[in-house]
């Protein structure tokens, strides 16, 4: 039987019991984040956390862990890049030696966004099921709050990610590097007077159509498109035939767009089982991962969303639904 892919992200330093328990509960990948402990790039400036020595290095750790090092989600600074500031250029350079390196690594996917403030939560400490901590989403808990890089707006940003992917997508081209594209987290129109543009399905369509490479696809969060769209099967199925979804971000959330909570992957309300159907019928085996789950009591998380028991249950419901999944389509093959 096909086995899913899982490549869990790893946030530590350095190997840690929670890796030896994804190895024990069936994770074979991982995702991964640039190794900007190594060396302390702050002070001395020897390498880069994109320059290959520390990559390599990074990878190398992973690999002696019993994982294989299949995405990176996380980039060097984006700012000027986003805002058309000067001193773009030396961060679109730092941004290709970055996928020129995981091309010479063998690192398949960058996932990375187009969102000038980062994804939000205005709350970490929400009472969720049996008391367990979870993170949330208010808008109005910003209405006080400045834009931190100042204001832009929807032309703007659009012409800079198209700039940015007439220079990039060559060279990931080159690299054999797939850039999936992170929808908008939370999805709004504009948060402060800072706008965002990868919100909708029609904005994927779009940005799709205009870049039709091979490697110009999606990072394919559920929660976020879930907010998007009424029929998140439907969304599923639509980029799937269009073969641009990349990997997968596979949570819950309860809520809209302006005010949602996060809860444990069995309270969702989307269609998970025929949603990952869609999946296995179309031969998307992963990468998918699981994302931002509330923590347990007696767990401990260093980042809201990310601790390890919460992350455990939802590798197991995943592993579940993918394995109900195939026996069902085998079963509609046997009996048709």
């Amino acid at each position: 039987m096909q086995k899913i892919r899982i490549a869990e992200i790893l946030l530590e330093s350095s190997p840690t019991p929670f890796w030896s328990i994804l190895k024990q509960i069936g994770v074979d990948e991982a995702t991964g984040i640039l190794p900007r402990w190594y060396p302390d790039w702050r002070q001395w400036r020897a390498y880069d956390p994109w320059d290959y020595v520390p990559l390599s290095n990074y990878k190398r750790m992973v690999e002696d862990a019993g994982f294989k090092l299949t995405v990176i989600e996380d980039n060097p600074p984006m700012d000027k890049i986003m805002y058309g500031l000067p001193g773009k250029e030396e961060q679109l350079e730092s941004v290709a030696r970055l996928i020129e390196n995981m091309g010479k690594l063998g690192i398949q996917v960058w996932c990375y966004n187009w969102m000038p403030d980062g994804w939000l939560r205005t709350r970490t400490a929400l009472q969720g099921r049996g008391g367990a901590l979870t993170s949330g989403f208010y808008e109005e808990d910003l209405k006080d709050s400045p834009p931190r890089l100042g204001k832009i707006d929807k032309a703007t940003l659009w012409r800079n990610l198209k700039d940015f992917l007439s220079f990039i997508l060559p060279i990931a081209e080159e690299a054999n590097v797939r850039l999936a594209i992170h929808p908008d987290d939370p999805p709004l129109d504009e948060i402060n007077g800072v706008a965002r543009i990868m919100n909708t399905v029609g904005a994927f369509d779009k940005l799709i159509e205009e870049f039709p490479s091979e490697y110009n696809g999606i990072t394919f969060d559920h929660s976020i498109f879930s907010l998007m769209a009424g029929d998140l099967v439907s969304v599923v199925r639509h980029f799937l035939e269009k073969k641009r979804i990349f990997f997968v971000h596979f949570r819950e959330v309860v809520g809209n767009k302006s005010r949602f909570e996060e809860v444990f992957i069995d309270e969702g309300v989307t269609r998970q089982f025929e949603a990952m159907r869609e999946y296995v019928r179309h031969g998307f085996y992963g990468p998918f991962r699981v994302d931002h789950t509330p923590t347990l009591l007696g767990d401990t998380m260093s980042v809201p969303g990310y601790s390890v028991l919460g992350r455990i249950h939802a590798i197991g419901y995943l592993q579940g639904l993918f394995r109900a999944a195939v026996e069902s389509l085998e079963g509609d093959t046997n009996n048709s």
